[in-house]
């Protein structure tokens, strides 16, 4: 019998398993923690999540890169690590005490929102709609209102919870918010037009008759 081979997804498996199983060096561990630590000193909020349950199916490989396209249009980054990998990256941001790896369930992955957080998590929740192996735990909030550069590490950390996430998920898009704020502007104002526009006609009026 000869089974069809599907050569990006034994690659896909080929990275998870490089990933999670094989020994790494000392100095590959540096690289890698040190590596995320630069992602992170660059986003303003992290969103903890899974992307693979026991007893559930997980992405697979076409999920996976579209998740990433999609996140990197929405200027964010989905980055998999391993837990003790990913805890003494935290350890770094003075985090490790509020957030600990090790204790979520699951294969963990990490969103980087580079700016806007709420198209970013409406990315993720409509995927985890679909396969329910894809979870968002929490976020963090680590931007400074003073600049990456000089900010140090931890600083304004702030917890979101899942609810949180999910409302902002649930949001409608920014440009039919912007509509709607600009129907709600326009109305008043166009009821303002119309009571000048019929003062002005009943003044003229007035004038006319005024005049005979």
């Amino acid at each position: 019998m000869v089974y069809a081979v599907n050569l990006t997804e034994v690659i896909y498996f080929g990275f998870l398993a490089e990933t999670f199983f094989m020994p790494k060096t000392k100095a590959q561990k540096v690289e890698i923690v040190n590596k995320m630590a630069e992602k992170i000193k660059k986003a303003k909020v992290l969103v903890f999540t899974s992307f693979n349950q026991r007893g559930k199916k997980g992405l697979n490989f076409s999920e996976m890169e579209k998740l990433k396209k999609d996140l990197k249009k929405a200027d964010a980054e989905y980055v998999v690590l391993k837990k003790t990998l990913l805890d003494l990256v935290l350890q770094k941001f003075s985090i490790s005490d509020e957030v600990k790896a090790k204790e979520l369930n699951g294969s963990v992955a990490v969103l980087l929102a580079y700016q806007d957080l709420v198209e970013p998590v409406k990315v993720l929740h409509k995927l985890s709609k679909k396969n329910e192996a894809l979870l968002l735990y929490f976020g963090l909030n680590i931007e400074d209102p003073e600049g990456v550069a000089s900010r140090p590490y931890g600083a304004g950390k702030k917890i979101i919870s899942k609810d949180i996430l999910i409302e902002l998920a649930t949001l409608p898009s920014k440009e039919i918010l912007i509509g709607r704020v600009v129907g709600v502007i326009r109305y008043p104002l166009s009821c303002l037009v119309n009571a000048l526009q019929g003062n002005i006609r009943g003044l003229v009026g007035v004038l006319s008759q005024i005049k005979r």
